[in-house]
């Protein structure tokens, strides 16, 4: 097993036939084993080397000088990390025991008289014996040929420049335990039978690679180098988080000897959503990475200064009752435009500084030495250039004090702080940002929630003035960031990652997914932030059956989706009499999807609240579910009920969707929750509700659709 790449490749000398493939898998097995058995003994050896080590240290600690025990414990460190280096291959290898390979390419090079067999897995494996590589790790530029091209002309990068030849034939795989389930040819890029079959199958308690897969627009996301931010605009069930995830361990595997997987992190929904993805990067062989989301960051900015609405909270409330005030409050935070006011504001506070004459122990700095001396810095943030006046005039009035044979304390240092202090009008970072609203433009704008506590939309517009007038720590050992969920966040919160994290960017996200619009961004809203950026779009749907996908396209249509061909049953829309029969109603679909070969369900409502009083009454009715909710840090699988705002981004095999009536579904800002929740299905949909349907799913009562969307 090498990290490195050999050049040697498999002739294709064997004929294409079922049992050459059999003897090929039958032969990689063997020597896959044979590995994994010598690096178990290794580890073995290395584990006693070491005890062995230590204890010698340990009895011989009196007789050894210092060099003699640094020189043993340098040998020790150096054995546990060959230790733990070749622990981390036989997981590789452990891992391509149970699914080797699960796709081969043949290219013949124009250079060459030969084609050679490409075989393609997660992980590179050559033979020891002879060093030709039997598998190629996914991310190798050799791969580039079975995710990017048809039979036919074809090329991809090498060490010594750009290998160009003609692919004579593609062959996919389903290896299982080390079994051969099934594999077949094909003349395109991903073959639709293997993509078709592995779309058809149960959802995963968890989010999974997508190695065998990958098509030709997500290859492209994945492999792409260059760009310092990559805007990624997927529909429903594109894949764009796995994807991004993909893109991740490919940078990993790309540039190896400069970024490791401390120097990533990822910027997540919520710690559900971060927990459902965490064994994406395991499986592709690389450590997990780190997650934020802006909720920490939050609460690493403001818990010394003040209280605040959480995002969830804000939502909630927006969901219960909207005011004219509050809508346009949050609208007026959440445009491009206020970044550049605010920007303005704070550029313009060198101007409120007002120098004056500093005195301390009969000695005294003239107020044009403080003007002087402020003007030295003036790239700083305010408070930075205040507490540099502060300083130095500290430093210069204390050695002035002290040559004389005069004492210098505390209080002198402190009185002349307070002094250049009172020359600026605002004490702190919170008083800046009350001050931004005084302007009469602007009046009315900023309206706390109590004497302590401000409102969402404020909270990273006061994060911002924070960043911007004071130095403050920042993410600067992070080199490439991840941001899911892009159309959640407004311009404000994108001007604040910009600030904390100076690195690359993947950002990712669905305008049509947003569970705000008086706050949501579109792709033309981001780049205005990045316009450095790289725009791709992933139009193609995967999750769910192009019955749900149309459903899902009546509420909340998306003309560039393109929905994959699978066909399931159609949608329900279920008319129940009153609320126990919708409870009934729903009993008898998670006793029907019990008994179905799907494995995972979600019943997913419109809000936290409605899901805690649903999870209770089902709980009543003697029906065992999962509640996720905000304070929830895990993934469950099986049967859950959540909220549409925690259930983005996850996928169930069936989704039951209660209360689809007109009081609960009506305004915009319910569309697209009602979105998001439909479009968590992969293969069954149910919507139930007591008293007329809502609004939003009008389209089912017209003569066409009543058929196959209703049941009274």
């Amino acid at each position: 097993m090498s990290e490195l790449e050999p050049e040697v490749a498999v002739p294709n000398t064997h004929p294409r036939d079922d049992e050459d493939e059999r003897q090929y898998l039958d032969e990689t097995i063997r020597l896959l084993t044979s590995e994994l058995a010598e690096l178990t003994d290794a580890i073995d050896r290395s584990a006693r080397s070491i005890q062995e080590r230590k204890e010698h240290l340990w009895e011989n600690r009196r007789d050894m000088d210092f060099a003699e025990k640094a020189d043993y414990r340098t040998a020790v460190n150096l054995s546990v990390a060959l230790g733990e280096r070749a622990v981390m291959t036989r997981e590789r290898v452990t891992r391509l025991l149970q699914t080797p390979y699960f796709g081969r390419v043949d290219f013949h090079p124009h250079d060459q008289a030969q084609t050679y067999a490409h075989y393609i897995g997660v992980h590179n494996f050559f033979d020891p014996r002879t060093r030709e590589i039997r598998i190629h790790d996914w991310r190798a530029p050799v791969s580039s040929l079975f995710y990017d091209f048809e039979s036919g002309k074809a090329f991809f990068e090498t060490p010594g420049g750009m290998a160009r030849g003609v692919i004579t034939g593609k062959r996919q795989y389903k290896i299982q335990d080390g079994r051969l389930e099934y594999m077949f040819d094909t003349t395109l890029n991903i073959g639709d039978d293997v993509l078709q079959r592995e779309l058809s199958q149960s959802a995963d308690d968890k989010m999974r690679n997508i190695v065998a897969t990958i098509q030709r627009e997500q290859n492209a996301v994945i492999r792409n180098e260059t760009a310092p931010v990559l805007i990624l605009q997927g529909v429903a069930g594109s894949g764009k988080t796995s994807i991004a995830l993909h893109r991740v361990a490919f940078l990993l595997y790309r540039f190896k000897d400069t970024l490791s997987s401390d120097n990533i992190m990822i910027l997540s929904p919520n710690k559900v959503f971060g927990d459902y993805i965490a064994d994406v990067l395991p499986e592709l062989g690389e450590q997990q990475i780190a997650e934020i989301d802006f909720s920490r960051i939050a609460e690493k900015f403001l818990a010394k200064v003040t209280d605040y609405q959480t995002f969830s909270d804000q939502v909630t409330g927006l969901l219960e009752h909207v005011e004219d005030g509050t809508a346009e409050r949050i609208r007026y935070k959440a445009t491009p435009g206020f970044v550049g006011i605010l920007d303005d504001w704070i550029a313009s506070l060198a101007d409120t500084f007002v120098p004056a004459e500093i005195t301390q122990k009969h000695k005294r700095l003239s107020a044009q030495w403080v003007a002087d001396t402020f003007d030295e810095w003036p790239t700083l943030p305010i408070f930075a250039r205040i507490d540099r006046v502060a300083n130095t005039a500290i430093q210069k009035l204390k050695n002035e004090v002290t040559d004389r044979g005069g004492k210098w304390s505390a209080a002198d240092t402190t009185g002349i702080r307070k002094q250049v202090r009172a020359m600026f009008p605002y004490k702190d970072a919170l008083a800046i940002y009350k001050g931004f609203y005084q302007q009469l433009p602007r009046r009315g704008l900023f309206k706390p929630l109590g004497r302590k506590k401000i409102e969402y939309a404020d909270v990273f517009p006061l994060i911002y003035v924070m960043l911007s007038t004071d130095r403050l720590d920042t993410y600067g050992h992070i080199r490439h960031l991840v941001v899911d969920e892009m159309q959640d966040y407004t311009p404000i919160q994108y001007a604040v990652l910009r600030k904390l994290f100076s690195c690359k960017m993947t950002i990712l996200g669905d305008s049509n997914q947003s569970v705000n619009p008086f706050s949501s961004s579109s792709l033309a809203t981001i780049r205005s932030i990045f316009p450095e950026a790289e725009c791709l779009e992933l139009c193609k749907s995967y999750r769910s059956t192009a019955e749900i996908t149309e459903f899902a396209q009546n509420i909340s249509k998306n003309t560039k989706l393109v929905p994959i061909e699978r066909h399931g049953q159609p949608p329900q829309v279920i008319t129940c009499t009153d609320s126990h029969g919708q409870l009934a109603q729903m009993l008898t679909l998670i006793d029907a999807h019990r008994h179905s070969a799907h494995r995972s369900l979600g019943i997913i409502c419109k809000t936290a609240a409605q899901a805690h009083a649903l999870h209770r009454a089902l709980a009543d009715a003697g029906c065992d579910l999962t509640l996720l909710d905000y304070d929830s840090t895990a993934f469950a699988g099986g049967a859950v009920i959540t909220s549409a705002h925690i259930s983005k981004g996850l996928e169930f095999d069936t989704v039951i969707v209660p209360h689809a009536d007109d009081t609960n579904y009506t305004t915009e800002m319910d569309k697209c929750m009602l979105y998001i929740a439909c479009t968590r299905a992969m293969h069954e949909l149910h919507l139930t509700h007591e008293g007329p349907a809502s609004r939003l799913l009008a389209f089912t009562e017209t003569p066409d659709t009543q058929a196959m969307a209703r049941v009274g």
